[in-house]
This record gives C-alpha cells, structure tokens and sequence, in this order.
C-alpha cells in the first residue's frame, strides 16, 4: 500500500478521501458489506495490539503508577530513571522520534499524585526544558493529570520548583520555571505550553492554533537546544501522539516535498502503543497538514505590521503579489470545505428558501430552529452558519437578509440563540423588492408567533443603533430578549468595499460593549446573501480579538476560519486586502502598540 503522498498532490488526495467516506457513509444498500473508505480505511490498516515486550510495566510494583492498566511503555524504548529516591527505576514514558531525529520527544502519561516526583526527576535527567501539555487536569469531572507545579514554589523531593512567570493567551497558558536540584549550584529553566483546547479523544476546532503550537515549540528548541521535548497528555498516546506527528509530518513535508500519515503513526506506535488513539485524531492529521503546508505561517506580530502591510504594496507594485499568493492559497484550501453535505440546504421544501443556489449551509454548522418547526415536527431550516471568533466557538451565526416567507424563521433564530446584537450591513432601499423591513420602525410589529417592539433609536456616524424587545407568543413566561439592532447605512451596494474603515472598526467596538454584558448570547449578522458583506465583519472581529489576546495580526487565519464554514465568505483578493487596513485602522487607534504583548 503506497502512502506517500506529494505536498502538492495532498488536496486532491483529501478532496478523494472525503467523497469516498461520504459515499460509504451514505450508501443506499446497508446490506453490503464494504471495507471502510479514505483516511477510516487507512486508519483501520494500522497495528492497534501491543506489538512488543512491556515487562517492566506490568511488574507488580510498578502497576500502580500507570494511569491506564493497559497503556505501559515499551522495554526497549522506556525512559528509564538513573536515581529515583524510591530506588525504582520506572515511570509510564516512551523516548519517540521526530523526522530523522531520534528521542527528540518523551511521550508521557499525566502523572499520579504518587509519580510527581519520578516526573521532575525524569525532566532534570533528561535535561529537557521544554513541556508541551495538552490536557487540562480535569475533564468532564474526571482527573485526567495532576498538578505537578506550584502556584509559587515547592520541594519534590531532591527538586525545587519555582514558577517565574505565567503567561496567558487564548488556548494557551505559558509557565516559565525554575528548577533546583538539592547540591547543584546551577538551576535550569523549563517552559511549560499548556494548551486547553483540545477536548480528550477528540481534536481542536481551530488547527491554526496548534500548527502554532509547534512553531513555537521548535522554535525555543532550536534557540536552546537541550533534551527531550516532553510531551502528555492524560494516557500520552491521542492527543500526544497526534501532536507528536503533526511535527514529524511537517518537518517530512519540508525534507522530501512528501507526506505519509500512515507510515508516520505505524512508526509512532513501534516506539508507544496506541499513538494517535482515534480515527477522528487520525483524520484530522490530514486536515492539519493541509492548512499548514497551503496556508503557512502567516502571523505577524504588532509591531511589525506597518513594514509588513509595506512590503506587501511593494511587492504588489513589481507585480510579484503576495496578498494575491496569500489568497489563492486561502481559496485552494477552502475547496475541501465544499465537499462537506449541505442535505439539509438542498432539500426541495427548503431550497425557495434561499436566496442563491451556490450559497448554501453545510449539515455540520448550520443553526436547528426549535421555535420554527417543520410539519413533522423536525427542527425547522434557515440558511445560516456558526463561525467562531478568536476567543470562542460559534459565538457567531452568520445568515442572508430574510426572504418575505422566512421572515419568521429569521426572529426564530433570534430567539433560539439568545442573538442580543444584530448587525445589519446593508441599506433595504438599495435592494429589489424581496428584501422588506423585518423590524417595525416605531411601535409594534407581529411577525407569526413573534412580536418586536422598538424601544428606541440611536443615530450614530454611519450607522444606526435601534433596541428592539422580542417576545415569543407561545412561550408567554419566558421574559422578552433585549436585542441591540445595529444597521451599517454607509456602505452603498455598488461600492465592493466599505468606504470608510474606521466606521467598521467603530461598530465592532458598539457591538463588543454590548456583549461583554450578555454572557452565553450569540451576534447575529446579515447581509443581502448571507456572505458578501458579512465576512469582512467577522474577520474584523476575529483580528480586534486577536490583536489584544496576543499581539498578533493573522489575517490569513482569520480568513481561513470563515471559510471552513462558508467559502463565499472574503470573497475576493480586494476583500482580504481591505482585512489588513482594517487591523491597521484599529491599531491605530491605540497611542501606542509596540508593547502590546
């Protein structure tokens, strides 16, 4: 079974890969019994029993430091302690390779209140300084590590540990340490990455984050090269095994211009059993190297934005157009997206119900209407997407401006979702006759079940703030949701691009105020088809968010977000462009942002 596949062969080999699973998913004779398909097929291919000698694992006296009773290290590659203070030289880790690097990680399990010890132990003895954790202490009510570190400093045994700084962004905790060993004079530092979004079993929503994860892992590696990276999770075999081969992939894909996801964790599982522990963490290897290796790092850290928006324009006047490389690239990796079933979308009963046929919702991140239902009692359809913003999932649902017979279904979703603002970015004038006022513009207005009433209207520079109440006729006990109604009005329909980017910038602010005070709601946005306009906002508000969490401008990875969910979302070179002013616009309005980290 050939493998291997050519970096630049990689989205066409995926894009196969999904139609083949979605076939087999979906097959109309359930009778036959075909082998699994694509990545399941390969996944399914891979040795899952142990494949050698695991002696000093299952010896009585070592039984109770593993977490899991049936994952223990190899012989032949355990880490083995030197001078443990309990005179046993065992501890549940694996020495792993990376691309030709061999030991360059430890795959470990989260330690045991009892090993905490034999853990600092390991670290001093292997000279590592680098700690990647990728699982939070408790998960759905169970202990999955325990905390080895102080809050400020403790003794573990012979080892003294001090934490020096903490350092927090989204996803991610940064702890810097200082380590004693008792009758050493010199201490070591060691920086512990504790990144909390990836959920036991399952994979992370934003993989942008955790090719991050691994730049910036190697990255201090090569600034100090010492020993192991030391990486755990709870068992040290899923998530740290899919961590440990996303960097064994990419630095693959680099050397040869080839990757072999199969061969990679068939490897990984010589040196520890069960490395890449599900066929969802092994699908999601696929997904992750085509972001990275397509898309690249594109994050620019604040203070370096002016010169690099400049050396864009330069290299935009020589014709040698990095925004537009930086596009294609965005655009060739959304094509995968496209495959995902829109079944839902395309149904006859549901397809008057969009307003163009290409723009379609997919089954796995449109919104469920609970108070529209369909005539067999099934949650009713809208066309509409969740997106995420920098710092949390699906906060977002973006949606077309309602047609005169979804009107309902527009203040249903309002409703099933707690939108508290609603952002609209278009002039109705400008538009034909489907698109009617859907808000009473004084008093009352009764849309179905659904009443709205205006309580009042600010006028503000380029846009208007209404506040409307929305009450549910059938649920007459539940108290009226308070929604903030905010309408772009200087952005004419001819015009591709908003004329003025301060006034975007200025909304986001009006729009942010009034959710830090509506914790759980949701922001709806709307524009004439649901994408056109209604990406620029949502990557505007992606980059404010990630200028404060981290100091960083990535509009690629902002761009990129949208479009797992709705490709048609920034839908041109002009569109991104316009992305980049806006980050400058909004840094602009701080006095200063070189120290912004």
């Amino acid at each position: 079974m050939n493998t291997r596949v050519p970096v630049e062969e990689l989205l066409e080999v995926l894009k196969r890969f999904k139609r083949e699973e979605l076939e087999a998913e979906h097959t109309d004779d359930e009778s036959v019994n075909r082998p699994s398909a694509g990545r399941l097929g390969e996944y399914q291919k891979l040795v899952s029993t142990l494949l050698h000698p695991c002696n000093a694992g299952k010896e009585l006296c070592n039984q109770d430091k593993n977490r899991y009773k049936n994952i223990i290290p190899y012989d032949h590659c355990r880490v083995v302690l030197q001078s443990s203070v309990t005179g046993n030289d065992y501890i549940n880790a694996s020495y792993v390779e990376s691309y030709q690097s061999p030991h360059f990680f430890i795959a470990a399990q989260g330690p045991l209140p009892g090993s905490v010890v034999d853990f600092w132990q390991m670290i001093w003895q292997e000279k590592t300084s680098v700690i990647v954790m990728l699982t939070d202490l408790v998960e759905q009510n169970k202990t999955k590590c325990e905390q080895y570190w102080p809050e400020e400093e403790q003794v573990y045994g012979d080892f003294t540990v001090t934490l020096n700084n903490t350092r927090s962004t989204t996803g991610l905790v940064t702890r810097t340490f200082r380590l004693q060993k008792t009758g050493c004079a010199l201490p070591r530092l060691v920086e512990q990455f504790h990144y909390l979004l990836w959920p036991d079993h399952g994979v992370p929503r934003n993989p942008t984050q955790l090719l991050y994860l691994v730049e910036k892992v190697n990255k201090t590696v090569s600034e100090n090269p010492t020993g192991p990276v030391l990486v755990h999770c709870s068992a040290g075999i899923g998530r740290t095994g899919t961590f440990i081969a996303l960097d064994f992939l990419l630095k693959m894909a680099k050397a040869e211009g080839k990757v072999d996801v199969f061969r990679c964790v068939q490897k990984l599982r010589e040196q520890r059993v069960s490395m890449v522990q599900t066929k969802e963490q092994y699908t999601f290897l696929y997904e992750v190297l085509l972001e990275g290796l397509l898309c690249g790092s594109t994050g620019v850290p604040v203070e370096g934005i002016i010169s690099h928006i400049s050396r864009l324009q330069e290299a935009e006047a020589q014709r040698q157009n990095m925004l537009e490389k930086e596009f294609k690239a965005l655009q060739k990796f959304s094509e995968f997206f496209q495959l995902l079933p829109c079944r839902e979308a395309e149904k006859p009963s549901n397809q008057p119900k969009n307003r163009k046929a290409g723009i379609l919702p997919a089954d796995s991140c449109r919104p469920m209407l609970m108070s529209s239902l369909n005539a067999d009692g099934s949650p009713g359809y809208i066309n509409a997407v969740f997106t995420d913003t920098y710092t949390e999932e699906d906060r977002f649902i973006i949606t077309q401006l309602p047609l005169p017979d979804t009107v309902v279904d527009f203040w249903a979703l309002v409703w099933d979702y707690t939108c508290t603002s609603v952002v609209m970015l278009n002039q109705l004038q400008e538009l034909d006759q489907t698109y009617m006022e859907f808000w009473p513009t004084q008093g009352e207005a009764i849309y179905g079940r659904f009443h709205v009433q205006m309580i009042s209207e600010e006028p503000g520079a380029g846009f208007t703030v209404r506040t409307l109440a929305l009450t549910n006729q059938q649920q007459p006990k539940k108290h009226a949701l308070k929604i903030h109604f905010c309408q772009l009005e200087d952005w004419p329909m001819k015009q591709c691009l908003p004329p003025c980017p301060a006034t975007i910038i200025s909304l986001l602010g009006k729009v942010g105020t009034h959710q830090r005070q509506s914790q759980d709601a949701h922001v709806l946005v709307t524009c004439w088809d649901g994408a056109s306009r209604s990406g620029i906002f949502c990557a505007a508000n992606f980059l404010c968010e990630q200028i404060q969490s981290e100091g960083l401008v990535d509009v690629s990875q902002a761009v990129r977000m949208l479009k797992r969910r709705r490709r048609q979302l920034v839908k041109d070179v002009e569109q991104y462009r316009f992305c980049y002013e806006l980050a400058l616009v909004y840094l602009n309005s701080f006095e200063t942002y070189g120290n912004f980290k």
